[in-house]
């Protein structure tokens, strides 16, 4: 005799169920409207045509999705006045092309679907070899999600929060607070899930006036701006979608804080630690400083002419950043001396620490009896490739062993002896 498996016991148990409860599971599609249309069409030297009217305080998002070979290259106009509503190639994902059209007062619009590489000689090749599609062209759904489209009134947003939207193609939210000399904005427009927004971020003063404006400097497409405010007044936050982009987002503020000058130079000792922060640099017009340099105090000088010249070196990624922000710090240090033509580095690292983090172990014992030298001496701390953040530096007694990297033991190398051919003082 056969055994009736689980399945079979499922369905015998539900046919035993009285029907209207079964009835109320079951979702009847015939009787329900839906905000999403597919239809199906190919294309090859000449596009594929269709039109279709968008109801008035609507919006619809138009995408080409190729179910072939084909990449779909939209072009969108009205059908009335053959004006240029929108155009793209592959802001769908991946070689997918998607445009938002807004309805206002209700329009009709005519949409073309073309293939962005269409090649007429190899199209002639496959035809004659009985193929359908010449080389570029191809099948195609045409996806038409009909959404709401409500204007949004400009809000005020506080510091240290969040809000959430959603941005169509060619519009912007805005959001104002005040702010007073000093301060330092660090707000990110990052895009939602559903991966079809390219955000886009300005800042503007109370005429208006472009501050500060940004598209890709956060983390994928998302952006990010740091500003320092000059005067007090309401400032704004202008959101918006670059392009034909369109999708969910998420603007976040950061906490309000203070902008600090951070010394060029700066003292520290054996077994000391010192924080801080790397950015653009301020000759570039950044907010943080490219590189600090760092003098071990009178007491470490004494240390090291008194035989005590092994020292390690750590520089490590800060944790005190905001995870919404992230920190994207790679650290990197250098020993070197302060000459008349510049700093001259004699030994540096970026990654021996884990994690990126630096770890620098030397030995300075060479340098004893060169108190000239010694007063010359330098630890540099740099971000590594144009990347910025908080960081850590300490510096300890006694060389600790560098990671053995590919079975290789990495022997840290006494630091050169470099006589001066004048006197720094």
């Amino acid at each position: 005799m056969r055994k009736r498996g689980f399945t079979g016991i499922l369905l015998a148990g539900a046919a035993l169920l009285p029907l209207t409860a079964a009835a109320q599971d079951i979702r009847d599609l015939d009787a329900e409207a839906s905000n999403v249309r597919v239809f199906s069409g190919t294309v090859g030297s000449d596009p594929a045509v269709f039109e279709v009217g968008v109801p008035a305080g609507t919006s619809m998002r138009i995408d080409a999705i190729s179910t072939s070979d084909l990449d779909p290259m939209l072009t969108v106009t009205d059908a009335a006045t053959s004006e240029v509503l929108g155009e793209d190639d592959d802001s769908g994902g991946e070689l997918n092309s998607r445009v938002t059209i807004r309805g206002e007062d209700g329009r009709r619009i005519r949409i073309a679907v073309s293939s962005f590489s269409y090649d007429a000689l190899a199209a002639a090749e496959n035809e004659q070899n009985g193929e359908d599609y010449g080389l570029g062209g191809g099948s195609f759904d045409l996806r038409l999600t009909t959404l709401a489209f409500t204007p949004q009134n400009t809000r005020s947003i506080a510091w240290g929060s969040a809000v959430g939207g959603t941005l169509l193609s060619e519009e912007s939210h805005e959001f104002t607070f005040t702010g007073e000399p000093g301060q330092v904005l660090d707000v990110v427009l990052l895009a939602g899930e559903d991966g079809g927004l390219d955000p886009y971020l300005e800042l503007r003063d109370e005429k208006g006036e472009v501050l500060a404006s940004n598209d890709d400097s956060g983390d994928g497409l998302n952006s990010r701006i740091r500003h320092v405010m000059q005067n007090t007044g309401t400032y704004t936050i202008v959101a918006q979608a670059y392009g034909n982009s369109g999708g969910e987002y998420t603007l976040r503020v950061g906490e309000r804080r203070e902008a600090v000058l951070q010394a060029p130079v700066q003292m520290i000792s054996i077994g000391g630690r010192a924080q801080g922060r790397l950015g653009e640099g301020y000759e570039n017009g950044g907010i943080e400083p490219a590189y600090i340099d760092y003098q071990l105090d009178e007491e470490a000088l004494a240390a090291i002419a008194a035989g005590g010249g092994q020292i390690t070196i750590r520089m490590n990624k800060g944790e005190d950043e905001d995870p919404a922000f992230g920190n994207a710090l790679d650290p990197m240090v250098e020993v070197g001396f302060d000459t008349p033509l510049g700093f001259a580095a004699v030994d540096s690292d970026d990654d021996s620490g884990g994690d990126l983090n630096a770890m620098l172990p030397i030995d300075l014992s060479s340098l004893a009896g060169d108190a000239s030298l010694l007063s010359h001496l330098r630890i540099r701390v740099r971000a590594f490739s144009g990347s910025g953040g908080a960081y850590e530096l300490r510096v300890t007694e006694g060389m600790e062993a560098r990671p053995v990297m590919d079975d290789t033991p990495v022997i840290a190398p006494p630091m050169p002896v470099v006589r001066p051919e004048r006197n720094y003082d």
